[in-house]
């Protein structure tokens, strides 16, 4: 009934109770936070669902279209996004800023708001399942680390969904402070519309000045 629960299976046939998926919408954007989740869903409230042949409702529904956040519309998302946090055991948004990202670099910043958000689950995770990156602070055999993991795991998938949701209703408001770059249609990514916006108007204070093309706008604005 549930082809994502395969990890979260394994890891309670190994004893685990209550487990953590955890995904990052943002990490590669020229502008805005990264935004990371962490979530516990009830796992033993899905296995139930699935002893019952056939069995279906509202929620059974609803848990079968948690998916990759990628692939779902705006709609969607933030319908689920609704639910996952209605029914999961416990979950935790953990946001980053751009001068954050730029002080400590992405690679460390994405170490530590993946452990922070684990970290500040209201109900202690005793497994994680993440999306690709380990996490460095916690103990291999406590957590899996999956690429495409929001493919894979109902757990990442949730979080990733309610990263999103968070992330993108974020970058829609900013785009009422800066109306100039189409924050509310490329989230603060490097589309075309964006770099041409850039080259026209200079980085604005949420735009992340360690990555390029940001960095030689930057300093070509500054020098001039």
């Amino acid at each position: 009934m549930f082809p994502l629960l395969k990890f979260e299976k394994e890891a309670l046939l190994k004893g685990y109770k209550y487990i953590a998926g955890i995904d990052e919408v943002g990490r590669g954007p020229l502008a805005g936070p990264m935004v990371v989740a962490a979530v516990i869903l009830n796992i033993k409230e899905l296995l139930e669902y699935e002893k019952i042949e056939g069995f279906t409702n509202n929620d059974v529904v609803s848990y079968s279209k948690i998916n990759d956040s990628k692939k779902l519309t705006q709609k969607a998302r933030e319908s689920l996004e609704t639910f996952i946090k209605s029914k999961a055991i416990s979950y935790k948004i953990v946001e980053v800023s751009n001068n954050e990202i730029d002080a400590k670099g992405i690679s460390q910043i994405t170490q530590y708001a993946f452990f922070k958000a684990v970290s500040e689950l209201h109900i202690k995770a005793d497994y994680i399942i993440t999306d690709n990156f380990p996490i460095l602070k916690i103990v291999p055999y406590l957590q899996t680390n999956l690429p495409k993991g929001d493919t894979l795991s109902m757990s990442v998938a949730a979080a990733s969904i309610i990263a999103k949701v968070y992330r993108d209703a974020l970058m829609r408001d900013e785009h009422n402070n800066y109306p100039d770059y189409g924050f509310d249609k490329h989230k603060g990514y490097g589309t075309a519309e964006h770099i041409a916006a850039l080259k026209k108007y200079g980085p604005c204070p949420l735009h992340r000045i360690s990555f390029e093309p940001v960095k030689s706008l930057y300093h070509s604005k500054v020098l001039s």
